[in-house]
Formats: C-alpha cells, sequence, structure tokens
C-alpha cells in the first residue's frame, strides 16, 4: 500500500464523498447507524432488525460475498428463538453500559497502561484462539465487560467474533468498529498491527484492532462512522483487484 497516514488525512473529505456517491447500501447504513443502537437499547426492535444487521455485514462487500457464509449465517439466526435474540442483545447492552463505567471511572494514566501491556505482549493468533477458548469454558467474572458483550453476541447461533463486531458497532459506534478482513487490511497497512487477517477472528485480535482503529481514527480526525466509509475507499484504491 502506497497512502500513508498523512496522505488518508489529506484525503478524508475525497473518500467519503465518493462513498457517498458510490456505495450502494450507504442511506440505509447513515440510517441504521444513527438509529438501530437507540432502538436496541430501548427494547424497541424486531427480529428483522438484528437480521438486518447480518445480512448487512456480509452484502456490504457486494461482488465479493461468500455466499455459503452467508446463507450459514442468516439462516441460523433466522432460526433462533425470538427470546434468545432479545436475551443475547440484553446481556450484550448490559456488559457494553459496564464498559463505559469501567472506563469513565479509570484514571487514563491505568488506560493508558493497560494498552501498553496489551501490546507489549504480543499474543499471536493461536495463543488469542486458546484464550477465547478457556473463557468459553469458563468465564471469567474479572474479564473485560466488553468481552462478556462479544460472548453474549456470540451464543447466537451462527454468530462469531467478526460478526458480533457489527451487532457492537450498531449498538455503541463511539466506541466500536466492524471488523473484516477489508478493514483489518487497511488498518494493518497504517499503523503496527500485524498484518494477517486473524482466523478465526478472537476477542483478544478484535481489541488490538481496535487499538490500531483509534490510532488512525486520531490522526485522520474522524468518527467511527466517517472512518469506516474512509476506510471502504482505501482499501477499493490500494486492494480491490488484486
Amino acid at each position: 500500500m502506497d497512502s500513508t497516514l498523512a496522505d488518508v488525512a489529506a484525503r478524508v473529505d475525497d473518500h467519503v464523498e465518493t462513498y457517498r456517491e458510490t456505495a450502494p447500501f450507504h442511506p440505509v447504513e447513515a440510517e441504521a447507524i444513527g438509529s438501530l443502537g437507540d432502538a436496541f437499547r430501548a427494547g424497541d426492535y424486531g427480529r428483522r432488525d438484528v437480521e438486518w444487521v447480518i445480512r448487512w455485514y456480509f452484502r456490504r462487500r457486494v461482488a465479493a460475498i461468500d455466499h455459503d457464509e452467508r446463507r450459514a449465517v442468516e439462516e441460523a439466526v433466522e432460526d433462533a428463538e425470538p427470546r434468545e435474540l432479545r436475551g443475547a442483545l440484553w446481556d450484550a447492552i448490559d456488559a457494553l453500559d459496564e464498559a463505559e463505567r469501567e472506563a469513565e471511572e479509570r484514571p487514563d494514566a491505568e488506560r493508558d497502561a493497560s494498552l501498553d501491556d496489551e501490546r507489549d505482549t504480543g499474543l499471536d493468533a493461536e495463543r488469542d484462539a486458546g484464550l477465547d477458548a478457556e473463557r468459553d469454558a469458563d468465564p471469567d467474572p474479572s474479564a473485560p465487560a466488553h468481552h462478556r458483550a462479544i460472548d453474549a453476541l456470540t451464543d447466537l447461533p451462527g454468530v462469531d467474533v467478526a460478526v458480533a463486531s457489527a451487532l457492537l458497532w450498531f449498538l455503541d459506534p463511539d466506541r466500536f468498529l466492524v471488523v473484516g478482513d477489508r478493514e483489518w487490511r487497511v488498518v494493518a497497512a497504517l499503523t503496527d498491527l500485524d498484518a494477517g487477517y486473524p482466523d478465526p477472528m478472537t476477542a483478544a485480535a478484535y481489541d488490538r484492532y481496535l487499538d490500531a482503529v483509534r490510532t488512525v481514527s486520531d490522526r485522520i480526525d474522524v468518527d467511527s462512522w466517517h472512518l469506516y466509509m474512509v476506510l471502504q475507499r482505501v482499501y477499493a484504491e490500494e486492494f480491490d483487484g488484486e
């Protein structure tokens, strides 16, 4: 990738405008990112709203959709009981609210030190998978609250950490961002995030991604919604067609 963070920052407005003009899902995305989180938190939603996020996660790629995977996940979620869907979302929302309280109560220096510790560990994908498997087998009440949100969402049939990140983003777009191989590839090219997309995605890997996302967002001075649009356009220009 030839572009640097400075190059991307200089073209933010161009990238956003081009995305708005060319992305087929932009109108409904823009509406959903501003309304779905409040609807989920108020309980003012139906099964189709949850299913829409799942469909969006796969179909936003338009020409590069893995239809077998998409159908398997969509059908699994469609078969879930309504109480199961609502229970998972309520548990995730409770955990996110707890995470927000934790962030507000924790001193800035302690937050920074915690992030530094995560970066210094240098966990690879195999180690991440082991940590996640251990947490799934014996949930740790001391685990970060947003990890408990991920646990709740991935209890839904067919939903893995990557798909759960879409629900997290719509639930709280100020603190999270959806992750997929495209977003990961661009963020990795602009930061020190490890280049290889984790397979499978894990909560620990998602944390590293979010840390790198914050670096990019701060450097180019955009919120997560505008950052998402920028990442899609940078990917289209730098990597699409490879």
